[in-house]
């Protein structure tokens, strides 16, 4: 099972030991506050920026500004812990879209107008980077044999491509519309149980990649 690494603050490291003889307790070698604990403890957090994106969509449309960009902030957030964990190529992009979305944000509590385009394009970025995130580490535990890793990061990276797709008017060949929508649509393999067959996962992270090259075409073309 992978093992994560994160950062918590201990607010009970300085209270005094609790016992018949109430020793004190001796500072340990190395720095409390660092806890490994199972990856899959943060598993229904995956679903958090993709939630993010959407709540900015549907209060701009609301022309909420200052929940837009709340909800900015908690994205942000999300690209910038992706990206402390992405291969080069994706952390930029990752970054990229980050700095585009703090911008944004800014723009908005000092109350300029953002255009929908605008809007949309930097919304557009972040979904593509956080599904390229997701589809390499798929592709990563598919290699190591870790189907249930891999399925789960596939389906995620199908998530962010169907976001980004629909802003973008891209349009996805059959391969690519059939994986998207049969087997990762409104969360189909994404129960406890699921079991991942690992030739079948090969050939969906073929096409997801291909969704991911049209999709980064289409928005260069929308650059243009």
């Amino acid at each position: 099972m992978k093992k994560i690494v994160c950062c918590t603050l201990v607010a009970l490291m300085a209270m005094p030991a609790v016992g018949a003889d109430k020793k004190k307790i001796e500072k340990p070698a190395e720095s409390p506050g660092w806890l490994i604990i199972d990856e899959d403890f943060w598993i229904p957090l995956r679903f958090e920026p993709l939630s993010s994106l959407n709540a900015i969509q549907y209060h701009y449309r609301r022309d909420e500004e200052k929940s837009a960009a709340i909800q900015i902030d908690k994205a942000v957030s999300w690209l910038n812990l992706a990206a402390s964990h992405a291969m080069p190529i994706t952390k930029e992009k990752l970054t990229t879209a980050a700095k585009d979305l703090a911008t944004v944000a800014s723009q908005l509590r000092a109350g300029d107008t953002i255009a929908a385009g605008r809007m949309n394009a930097a919304l557009v970025k972040a979904a593509s980077a956080l599904g390229e995130w997701h589809f390499y580490k798929a592709k990563e535990s598919w290699g190591a044999n870790e189907e249930a890793d891999a399925g789960r990061d596939l389906a995620m990276a199908a998530d962010y491509l169907k976001h980004a797709a629909a802003s973008a008017h891209c349009q996805f060949g059959p391969d690519t519309e059939k994986t998207i929508t049969e087997y990762y649509d409104h969360g189909w393999w994404e129960g406890e149980t699921t079991t991942y067959d690992h030739n079948t996962l090969g050939m969906h992270l073929d096409s997801v990649e291909k969704g991911l090259e049209d999709l980064s075409k289409a928005i260069s073309k929308a650059v243009k």
